[in-house]
Formats: C-alpha cells, structure tokens, sequence
C-alpha cells in the first residue's frame, strides 16, 4: 500500500545560504514533524529490507533569481543553479544523518552511506530559479526569501 507523507516547503534561506541544519531550526514546529515522521517511516523501511518496505524521497532545491549587475545572464543562472543543487544536497545529506543516527541510537545496524540504503532512496533536483513563488521581488529580503527554499517529498510503500 501506497501512503503519501507529503511535500514539505523549508522556506527561507539567506542570500547564498544552503545550510539546511540551520534552516531545519528556523522554521515551524509543523514543517520539523511532517520531516520527522518522513524519517521514521525511512527508519521503518531500512531497519529490516526483508519485509518489503520502502521509502522514497524527492528533494527539491530552489534558489531566488540572481539579481546582481555585475554578472552576465549565464553567470546568474549558474549562481542560482548552483545553490539550488547546494540547497537539496544539504537536505538529503540532513536525512540520512538522521536515518543514520537515529538507527544507530536504536542499536540497529544503518548503512555507512546513502548508496548503501536498501529500502529507501533518495532524488535530488536543482531548479535554480525556474520556480518562483514571487517573480518580482525587488529588494524585498521577506519574498526573496520565500523563493529561497526546499521541497521535501516522501511516499512510503508496504506491503
């Protein structure tokens, strides 16, 4: 059976910021349940890959347009590319320390890295600036702020 956990939005990051660790602190109480309970079904899944289990996450980073004159169009882009890819990066590393920590905290035994997870996997996707939430943000930190985010999907199967 099919149970969708959610997309989470991580909204917020600084200006060239991609720590997600740090981010993870600043926000909600809510958006930090709906992470947590994504990671124990991931948990549920690796602790014993025999049963059938599987957890899968999409983890989408997104970046603020690349407003600087001093850089040509293909030097922004690239800017808001990189720190969208940096921001997913970030966030899937932040899970599997979890899955790994929490495994390890429970005495079972977790996979040394993400290519060694059995029963769970993990995509990410760096859309740079391609999706906005607001497209004409000026100098307005708070909006360009909100396009300064991750997505985190997670669909886990039973058997």
């Amino acid at each position: 059976m099919k149970n969708d956990l959610g997309d989470v939005p991580f909204v917020g990051f600084v200006a060239h910021e991609f720590d997600f660790p740090a981010l993870h602190g600043r926000v909600g109480q809510m958006a930090r349940d709906l992470l947590d309970a994504m990671i124990e079904a991931a948990i549920d899944a690796e602790a014993d890959p025999s049963l059938g289990k599987f957890c899968y996450f999409l983890i989408v980073g997104h970046s603020d347009r690349q407003d600087s004159p001093n850089m040509t169009g293909e030097q922004r882009r690239a800017d808001e590319l990189e720190y969208s890819t940096l921001r997913a990066e970030s966030a899937q590393s932040f899970v599997f320390e979890e899955i790994f920590n929490r495994m390890t905290a429970a005495g079972m035994t977790a996979p040394i890295d993400i290519a060694n997870l059995q029963a769970v996997e993990m995509r990410t996707v760096a859309c740079g600036a391609a999706d906005l939430i607001n497209k004409t943000p000026g100098n307005d930190e708070a909006l360009r702020a909100e396009n300064r985010r991750v997505h985190i999907s997670c669909v886990s199967v039973t058997p």
